[in-house]
Order: C-alpha cells, then sequence, then structure tokens
C-alpha cells in the first residue's frame, strides 16, 4: 500500500494530489493507495481519499505502507522515518499559497541531504525513479527536541 498524507492546515494541497494522479498514470501504479487529503478539494477514481484520520488510523497506514509520499510536515515526515519507510515529501511553497512562507523546502532540503527522504517538490516522477535504488537512512535523532517541536507545533495547530 501507498499512503499519502497532505496534512491538516486550511489550505489545501491541489498541486501535490494532482502530481500523485499523473505519477499513477505515468507509471500504471497498481498498488492500493491511501489518501489523507486533509481541506483539500479533491474527487479521483485513482485512490482512496479520506479527509482526515485519527492518530492511530494515520500511524497504521503508514506502518502498513510500502512508501509515504506526504507533504513536509514535521509530524508526518518524523512518524514516517520513525518507521523506516522509504520517504517522498513535497515541500508546500508560499508561491502557490500553499504555506505562509518555505520553510517546508529548508526541512525537504536537510532531510534529502541526510539522506533520510527523497525530495518530490519539483518533480515527483523524478523521486519516484529513484526509488526502487534508495535505501534510507535509518532514523537517529538521538534528542527529544525535534518530538518536543513536533508537539509545539501539533499545540498551536490546535488552538
Amino acid at each position: 500500500m501507498i499512503f499519502i498524507t497532505v496534512g491538516t492546515q486550511p489550505n489545501g494541497f491541489l498541486r501535490f494530489l494532482k502530481g500523485v494522479e499523473q505519477l499513477v498514470n505515468e507509471f500504471d501504479i497498481k498498488e492500493e493507495i491511501i489518501a489523507q487529503i486533509g481541506n483539500t478539494p479533491f474527487k479521483t477514481n485513482k485512490f482512496k481519499t479520506t479527509p482526515f484520520l485519527s492518530e492511530n488510523k494515520f500511524k497504521t497506514y503508514i506502518n502498513q505502507a510500502s512508501v509515504v509520499l506526504t507533504h513536509a510536515g514535521s509530524g508526518s515526515l518524523f512518524n514516517a522515518m520513525k518507521a523506516g519507510k522509504k520517504i517522498i515529501a513535497v515541500a508546500r511553497l508560499h508561491k502557490y499559497n500553499e504555506m505562509m512562507n518555505d520553510h517546508q523546502l529548508e526541512i525537504v532540503k536537510k532531510l534529502t541531504d541526510g539522506g533520510y527522504i527523497l525530495d518530490g517538490t519539483d518533480s515527483l516522477s523524478s523521486a519516484w525513479k529513484q526509488l526502487e535504488g534508495f535505501s534510507p537512512r535509518a532514523y537517529d535523532f538521538e534528542n527529544n527536541v525535534v518530538e518536543a517541536l513536533d508537539n509545539y507545533i501539533k499545540g498551536i495547530l490546535s488552538k
């Protein structure tokens, strides 16, 4: 199963979901795909969609997935990294009104440079082509800063 998540931000992420649809067509992907689409108004016959998931269901889908395609939110990325998954991340960009700034680009670059994930921001197709030979670096963050930051961000977003 391939799991897709766009997070829970109020802005949709239509560019990403349309890109996944193109990916399915380009590579004739037959594997089951489940997408958490948040606030994105999106309909497709290429894969299953659901707006939101409980935290338990979210983690279950990550654990069951062979690949995780995700926005570059820290919670989504670090949950998939901890589960040892192959990850393609697409940063939400300010120029498309997907985010208030481009901090997700920095996260994707740092984690890509570290060998943890693949960057699909500019091209999902190019990132997909790299998947077969990609072996993600094991999650090796030894402190709780990332977890504390993730919890802090979740707290802010839930207000």
